[in-house]
């Protein structure tokens, strides 16, 4: 078992202390998965003791808020990263999660690595050992040995962070003595070259990249957001929408359907693509939604539980769109 670090100690000793008013506190817990965490359900107090944090935790604990909320009686308490009480804000603010129903233990955040980035750069070769110190990633495997610098491999998301210290909203907040020590680019920047495609290019792009879809909907049930889930256009009968071919078509059909049911909402943890098996980039997708909704409605999902996502809502006019500017 791995050293305890500080804020570890620190998570622990904060739900022990609200423990009993709670009957349930998902967090973090080692997996037998090199480089790998898994979700915990504690019940219990003397499982606190299994809670872990550092920087692999990449999943996002609020995906759990909506169902477990529904289904438990009492309180349940989660542990999430900055980024992740953007989720649990949005639903909030769309009337979706009573927020007295819900605990929200937010640790400050250093950086996560990004799993799916260190398994690329090693050539898909299967894990046996891992070691994280001094900002290296130690990997043992059966063919070959690898020492990667920890900086190029964490999310996407934590390259453009500024709440991993000072998150949107929090029940308990526990400050991490590590910062993210990481060189910062500008929001969006990955969708400069992207948007200087022609519309042919950009329709190649996305054909191309939706054909790869099984319609696993991986993406729509790890999606924080997706509550609808049992109710999917993808597969009702009535009416019926969708057939369950799998082909470019009906992928192309799904994942559209899907983005414009994310557009104004999504808050780019990038759960979608983490788990998508077939690697499709669906978190630039969204984001570029994401940029036009900011554009048009000076709008960012997540961030304010009063303010209701514009197209949830309707007005006459629309005060920030400036249809000249669209033109």
């Amino acid at each position: 078992m791995q050293q305890e670090n500080s804020v570890e100690k620190k998570l622990k000793e904060r739900i022990r202390d609200v423990f009993d008013d709670l009957e349930l506190v998902i967090g973090y817990c080692q997996s037998k998965i090199p480089l790998k965490v898994n979700p915990l359900f504690i019940q219990r107090k003397e499982e606190i003791d299994d809670l872990i944090f550092d920087n692999l935790c990449i999943n996002n604990l609020a995906t759990y808020s909506y169902f477990l909320s529904n289904e438990l009686k009492g309180k349940i308490g989660i542990v999430l990263k900055p980024c992740d009480t953007r989720s649990i804000t949005q639903l909030i603010s769309e009337e979706l999660l009573n927020k007295d129903r819900v605990k929200s233990i937010v640790v400050g955040c250093a950086g996560i690595l990004d799993y799916k980035k260190i398994v690329k750069e090693i050539g898909g070769l299967k894990i046996i050992s891992a070691d994280i110190k001094d900002e290296h990633i130690r990997i043992d495997t059966i063919d070959e040995n690898f020492t990667l610098e920890a900086k190029n491999f964490y999310a996407d998301k934590c390259y453009t962070c500024n709440i991993y210290d000072n998150p949107p909203y929090y029940d308990e907040f526990i400050e991490n003595d590590s910062k993210l020590n990481i060189e910062p680019r500008k929001e969006y920047e990955d969708l400069d070259e992207f948007e200087k495609l022609s519309l042919e290019e950009i329709n190649s792009f996305w054909d191309l990249q939706f054909s790869n879809c099984i319609r696993c909907y991986a993406c729509r049930n790890i999606c924080p957001l997706e509550v609808c889930r049992d109710k999917c256009i993808a597969q009702l009968d009535v009416p019926h929408w969708q057939s369950q071919k799998i082909n470019s078509a009906e992928g192309k059909f799904f994942q559209l359907i899907r983005a414009f049911h994310l557009a104004g909402r999504c808050t780019e943890c990038g759960e979608c693509e983490r788990v998508c098996p077939a690697n499709i980039q669906l978190l630039k997708l969204m984001k570029k939604i994401n940029k036009d909704v900011l554009k048009l409605f000076n709008y960012r999902p997540g961030f304010n539980l009063d303010e209701k996502p514009p197209l949830l809502t309707f007005k006459n006019v629309e005060k920030n769109i400036k249809e000249e500017e669209l033109i």
